[in-house]
């Protein structure tokens, strides 16, 4: 099953001034992916590349993927909805995935003006979006979509939302695929130097009822976990991987929330 993901062409012209941004959220999910067997994984970064419509349009075109995938903060929104229209138009067979930090709350609004919009992931996505793949790889899509914790739909005309996924708990098991990024060309302008944005820790440490960030590492939510939040052990995977790839330079982050603010 192919599998491609896109990141909107959404440009906002503030925070680009410093440079390009790798989307973390693609490497996260990829390598929850790869974990589960699914190899055949493409990323189109319309943000970084600027590929507008009819450049996509001939990528999916020839791609052909089985599925399409994408994110959206708020202020992208609008296109990625219109990444995934287009990726229904060229491909009418794939199925179309939305997730991020505004699709995760506002799913009735977006699959309300995007019908072609197949399902929406809400919350934290390594876990749900491998047991959405595993249930469209083994031809169980859509009769068990109600039995999917984290998504939305519509079904026989009604905007649905399945039981509320868990926050991942085993944050040690998270390992993004890295390599599905083109690292030659995210750079931090003022000290030209490539630059990665990994997650430094998951959830909230406010007892609030709810926090909502875009800062969660896949097509995600941050729930708050209230005291229980949790530091990621990312950086040392990173530095890790760092060491024998050379990709990149960045520094470890002592901020409690992630460093992969709202450009994701």
């Amino acid at each position: 099953m192919r599998i491609v993901f896109i990141h909107p062409n959404y440009h906002s012209g503030g925070a680009e001034i410093a440079g390009n941004w790798p989307p973390a959220w693609v490497a996260y999910l990829t390598g929850a992916l790869k974990n589960n067997g699914f190899d055949d994984i493409h990323f189109i970064d319309a943000m970084t590349n600027h590929v507008g419509p009819d450049e996509l349009r001939a990528k999916l075109a020839e791609l052909q993927p089985d599925v399409v995938g994408a994110t959206a903060i708020t202020p992208s929104i609008y296109e990625a909805e219109e990444c995934l229209r287009i990726a229904k138009d060229v491909c009418p067979d794939a199925r179309t995935v939305l997730g991020g930090i505004h699709a995760t709350f506002m799913f009735r609004q977006v699959l309300s003006e995007a019908p072609w919009i197949d399902v929406i992931v809400r919350g934290e996505g390594e876990e749900i979006i491998v047991a959405l793949m595993q249930a469209m790889a083994e031809g169980r899509w859509p009769a068990d979509r109600h039995k999917i914790k984290g998504l939305a739909f519509v079904d026989d005309g009604e905007i649905t939302a399945t039981q509320a996924a868990p926050t991942v708990k085993d944050l040690d098991g998270i390992k993004p695929d890295w390599s599905i990024l083109e690292w030659d060309k995210y750079i931090y302008i003022p000290l030209n130097r490539k630059v990665a944005i990994p997650n430094m820790a998951r959830g909230c440490p406010s007892p609030v009822p709810s926090v909502a960030s875009g800062n969660s590492g896949a097509i995600t939510a941050c729930a708050t976990r209230k005291r229980s939040w949790m530091r990621l052990r990312i950086w040392s995977k990173t530095t890790e991987w760092v060491s024998s790839s050379s990709p990149m330079k960045s520094h470890p982050s002592t901020r409690r929330n992630s460093s992969n603010s709202a450009r994701n």
